[in-house]
């Protein structure tokens, strides 16, 4: 994350007809052509997702070392042409993040508007976001840290880390945001619910946070393939 700053947006949706249009502007589009579209202001998004019920898409933007939030935040409602509101996170500490970029982002885009579906996340077939507002920050921050002992200790190679989740479950994503809120996206396999997310997540952090699951719709994502296991567990 050196010479850059990262945000995470969570678009909730006000205009779905309007929101769509962003989505499928790009039919005769290349990436180097995206990249100079004035509406961009030179900035880069690397990661966009919808939730399964559409009612919200997260997005992560990579920007210029030292923009601050209220220059992302009045670059994004800009950007979103009011057919969101647009709830900011400055990210402090990625994992997972190493092979998000906007290439990746822009190909989905220009496949999307073309009619071709992203592949989405193709390591299993469900992904969860779950957004931790935290409460306790001494005791969340002990909670991370035992994790991070416990993969430095246990794990020699990324298939090692399933270890320490329940079965068939991996972590493919966490972004740790300046302020009192996290969120780390999840992996499972078919027929795991809700419910069985909002569960674990409330067991694993005991109280010292509020934790809210959404569940993902990849193939309607952008870049969402580039989330891996791997990345997450090498960073």
């Amino acid at each position: 994350m050196e010479n850059c700053t990262y945000f995470f947006v969570e678009h909730v949706v006000t205009d779905k007809q309007g929101w769509d249009k962003l989505r499928t502007s790009a039919e005769d589009m290349t990436v180097d052509k995206a990249r100079s579209y004035p509406e961009w202001e030179g900035n880069e998004c690397v990661l966009a997702i919808p939730t399964s019920d559409d009612k919200m898409t997260i997005c992560l933007w990579k920007m210029r070392s030292g923009t601050s939030k209220d220059e992302f935040q009045a670059f994004i409602d800009r950007f979103a042409c009011g057919y969101a509101n647009n709830k900011v996170f400055q990210v402090e500490q990625a994992l997972g993040i190493r092979k998000l970029d906007a290439r990746g982002y822009f190909s989905d885009l220009i496949n999307a508007a073309q009619g071709r579906h992203s592949p989405g996340y193709l390591d299993a077939p469900k992904v969860w976001l779950t957004h931790h507002c935290i409460l306790d920050r001494e005791g969340f921050s002990a909670l991370n840290a035992s994790i991070a002992d416990k993969i430095n200790k246990t794990c020699t190679t990324p298939s090692d880390c399933q270890t320490i989740f329940p079965a068939g479950h991996k972590c493919c994503l966490t972004l740790f945001f300046t302020g009192n809120d996290m969120v780390c996206f999840e992996s499972t396999p078919e027929g795991v619910t809700y419910d069985d997310v909002k569960k674990a997540e409330d067991e694993f952090t005991r109280g010292m946070s509020r934790n809210y699951v959404y569940e993902m719709d990849t193939a309607k994502g952008l870049n969402a393939f580039h989330l891996s296991e791997d990345n997450w567990s090498q960073e």
